[in-house]
């Protein structure tokens, strides 16, 4: 390949995507994409419109367009483009276009209605599914989980109330506990009945409709489902008690979801900036008697109305928004292309600064061990949910963009929030901390094991590339105590990844399609902590290896969504803009940008910028790589497929302008001197202690090159010399030491004469030369007319037992040691170990002498 071509190339293709960032730029600065996901929210919307009476004929066509055009050949409808139908989603688009005036006669209605005959009919869609169905008749509110309201009543510190469950759970399921008391039922266009026939088509058997949700309590007792036959237990219980709605605590407990709604909007009207609570908390006020004029409803509808999105395919609603997100994803990778001083990335770091959540705000403070606000969202307004993952992004982003902004009160109180945020595991989650009551998934309305918030490895792996960043920082620094939080923390999250590594080599992505995009966080977060640690290192070689071993034929990487039902899947799919940029991030860092697997990938980058702006170009963003929660919603996220490859080509770039300058050549005799290892002898004791160490230093220098330092007492100066050897003077000498341990060996006597407190700050005295003789040359003595090598800095250390030094100096510099004892410490009963400076006036002292070894190893 021709490199220097390639790199232009690389370079002229960054260009052409800067230039495509700024042709989307909004005029005030940020950024933001439509979130794509499948057609449940928009069909729930006409649903919510038709029961509610509001007007649907003004968008009724679009919203048609828009349905039909993405259904499938075989007629239904699914998660995501590349996945196969589902029968949820089918019922609810096709209910919504039945509604809309769609006949059931017309071709692609009797294809949806084959599609789901052949997979089982209406009888097997979630529970959501069931919910919507049953506010029209169209199935029994009988055959509904309990949702019973009293639950908003227990107190936090119980092991089950609203705030163990994940921040998008409860904002969705707490307006949903008023509905399911009301348990409405609204006309359709054939009219009102509790028994409504308008869907018995996509019925296997419509005389059947009390489906039960949950299995029978037979099948849980024999499956050994002890938490599910519990719940399920309590579930028929309560239904058989008319669901609690009439007993004494349920207005107490309606009040309190009305209050907790109230509390939650933001002055804009959204609820949690996403479709499902907005959605339930208007339809659940609604029934609590507010009329459609209130402002609050008012306001909620503006904020429902903001996520409509319409084009030339139609009109439809978008899950949510991706301002912030999308803004801080976009900034901080033109600023690694080298444009972060360009006017419109500073107009959008100062879009993102007025975006910073300081207020008294936040669900996250029931359980957070910090009330330390500072955190950023996702969306435009959502101030009760900042988001872990867009502050870390947002802070890389800013600090990139200005370096100063590192001791910034901003920075500062994000960086305090993120750590108030981390896990007991030592892990982060989006939203929460601790919510990792995996038992709620048993609950009989779960069929999406999305009710907690636990750490997830990918998130996890973006704060630790962002403590990671603002640890090494070169333009300023966190100030020692945070610093210190900082270090503590990222080891804390280190030591939960290396227990989440798949046996593959690849961590689980929950947030990302998925295995790749989870391993590419945490390699990218790994970045500054391999240095020392041996753990890092290994899980980082096995991580790289699995990246290599799934690269597609044609250069770039791709993984199906179909990996999150079958992870034999991992990493194994179409080539994308956004996966194969996630690859390259993760190999970059430790593989040299020349690498076949790097240059093929960055190719395919290049030769796949195929979507063109007014002024430059980006790449195909129709496969959904996002996750809102695996194996139920996928997110498509046009952005991932340009903010991600701008970030690889710039590392792809720097990295290869790093190492393209030619290599300097150097004469062979200061090459070796260069090349010679630094070997440290540390060796206390007498002339007869110090005279095989001579002999091996010889010829470690003589036969193999070594550059050899004796670490010992000024008192073998000349016999070190003689050999023609340098001397590093440690504190101390023999006779001083043998003084000690043999004319005065009672302990307790020379603690009070003051002998134990002078041996005590001699030995400390040793400790302390010993380990300045690995790396300080101040204190040399010996021939320094030979030429020498480097400065002196050990490679290894050979060392006696008695200098104590020589496995903490071993340790701190992560290099090899050797320990030779030409007499070694062996227990016996004829004397007891010398530093004990004892001799026991005992009956029978051999018991004692013999102990007093072990005793000293213990110590």
């Amino acid at each position: 390949m021709d490199r220097p071509r390639h790199q232009q190339q690389a370079r002229a293709a960054l260009d052409r995507a800067a230039q495509f960032s700024f042709d989307c730029q909004q005029p005030d600065g940020h950024w933001v994409a439509e979130v794509s996901a499948d057609v449940t929210f928009t069909s729930e919307y006409i649903m919510f419109k038709y029961a509610v009476g509001l007007d649907l004929k003004s968008d009724g066509d679009a919203i048609c367009r828009w349905l039909l055009q993405d259904q499938k050949k075989d007629g239904s409808w699914g998660l995501a483009p590349e996945l196969d139908g589902n029968v949820s989603t089918t019922t609810e688009a096709y209910l919504a276009l039945k509604i809309l005036g769609v006949p059931s006669d017309r071709k692609a209605m009797m294809r949806a209605k084959d599609f789901m005959i052949r997979n089982g009919g209406v009888a097997k869609v979630r529970f959501f599914t069931r919910f919507f169905l049953a506010t029209f008749g169209l199935f029994p509110w009988v055959a509904i989980p309990q949702l019973p309201a009293e639950l908003i009543l227990f107190p936090p510190s119980s092991p089950l109330n609203i705030y163990t469950l994940s921040s998008w759970a409860r904002s969705t399921l707490i307006p949903i506990l008023l509905v399911h008391h009301h348990r409405p039922v609204y006309a359709l266009p054939n009219g009102l009945s509790h028994d409504n026939d308008f869907l018995d088509e996509l019925w296997v058997d419509p005389k059947n409709k009390n489906i039960p949700f949950a299995p029978p309590l037979f099948d849980l007792f024999w499956g050994h489902e002890w938490i599910k036959l519990g719940f399920t237990a309590i579930d028929k219980v309560v239904a058989h008690a008319g669901g609690l709605r009439h007993q004494p605590l349920r207005n107490l407990a309606r009040k309190k979801c009305v209050k907790w709604l109230l509390e939650h909007q933001e002055e804009t009207g959204e609820w949690a900036g996403f479709f499902p609570p907005m959605h339930g908390s208007i339809w659940a006020l609604l029934l609590e008697g507010f009329p459609l004029d209130h402002k609050v409803i008012r306001l909620g509808l503006v904020g429902l109305e903001g996520l409509v999105v319409e084009d030339a395919r139609g009109k439809r609603i978008a899950a949510t928004v991706s301002p912030v997100w999308d803004t801080a994803l976009m900034s901080d990778a033109l600023c690694e292309a080298g444009v972060g001083s360009d006017p419109r990335v500073l107009r959008a770091a100062d879009w993102i600064k007025r975006k910073q959540i300081s207020g008294p705000q936040g669900d996250w403070r029931i359980y957070s061990s910090n009330s330390q606000p500072g955190g950023w969202s996702f969306e435009y307004h959502n101030t009760w949910y900042p988001d872990v993952d867009d502050t870390a992004v947002v802070i890389m982003a800013l600090v990139r963009q200005d370096p100063h902004l590192i001791t910034s009160e901003s920075i500062l109180s994000a960086v305090e929030w993120i750590l108030g945020m981390q896990n007991h595991d030592g892990g982060w989650a989006a939203f929460d901390t601790n919510n990792d009551k995996l038992w709620l998934h048993k609950i009989p309305f779960s069929d999406m094991d999305s009710l907690c918030d636990p750490s997830s490895a990918d998130i996890t792996g973006r704060i630790l590339e962002c403590f990671g960043f603002l640890l090494v920082h070169r333009k300023g620094r966190l100030n020692e105590k945070l610093g210190r939080k900082v270090t503590t923390a990222s080891w804390k999250a280190i030591s939960y990844l290396t227990t989440q590594q798949e046996v593959s080599g690849a961590w689980w992505g929950r947030w990302g399609n998925n295995y790749i995009y989870g391993t590419r966080n945490v390699l990218t977060g790994m970045i500054h902590f391999t240095q020392n640690d041996p753990r890092v290192q290994d899980t980082v070689v096995r991580a790289l290896r699995w990246f290599k071993s799934i690269q597609n034929p044609d250069g770039g990487w791709g993984e199906s969504l179909k990996s999150y039902d079958f992870p034999d899947l991992a990493g194994q799919g179409i080539s994308t803009a956004a996966q194969t940029a996630w690859a390259l991030e993760a190999l970059l860092p430790y593989k040299s940008a020349s690498e076949k697997c790097i240059e093929d990938g960055v190719k395919w980058l290049i030769d796949n910028q195929t979507v063109k702006s007014e002024h430059g170009a980006s790449w195909p963003s129709d496969v959904y790589t996002g996750t809102g929660f695996p194996k139920v919603l996928y997110l498509g996220y046009p952005f991932y497929h340009h903010a991600f490859p701008i970030k690889a080509l710039s590392q792809y770039i720097h990295t290869s302008e790093l190492k393209a300058s030619d290599p300097i050549e150097l004469p062979s005799d200061i090459l070796e001197l260069l090349n010679r290892p630094d070997v440290v002898m540390m060796v206390s004791g007498s002339r007869g202690d110090i005279q095989p160490f001579l002999h091996i230093a010889i010829e470690l220098e003589g036969s193999y090159g070594c550059h050899m330092r004796i670490a010992s007492h000024l008192s073998h100066q000349k016999v070190v010399e003689e050999h023609g050897l340098e001397l590093y003077q440690i504190a101390g000498s023999p006779e001083e030491f043998a003084r000690v341990f043999t004319e005065k060996p009672d302990i307790l006597r020379s603690f009070f004469r003051g002998d134990f407190h002078s041996i005590l700050a001699l030995f400390r005295l040793m400790l302390e030369d010993c380990l300045r003789s690995t790396i300080d040359s101040n204190r040399v003595y010996g021939d320094t007319k030979a030429p020498r090598n480097r400065p002196f800095f050990a490679d290894m250390i050979i060392s006696n037992p008695p200098t104590l030094a020589h496995i903490h100096a071993a340790e701190a510099l992560q290099i090899p040691l050797l320990l030779i004892s030409i007499q070694p410490t062996l227990p016996t009963k004829d004397f007891p170990h010398p530093l004990t400076m004892s001799s026991p006036s005992l009956p029978n002292p051999r018991l004692w002498n013999y102990i007093s070894y072990y005793g000293l190893e213990l110590a």
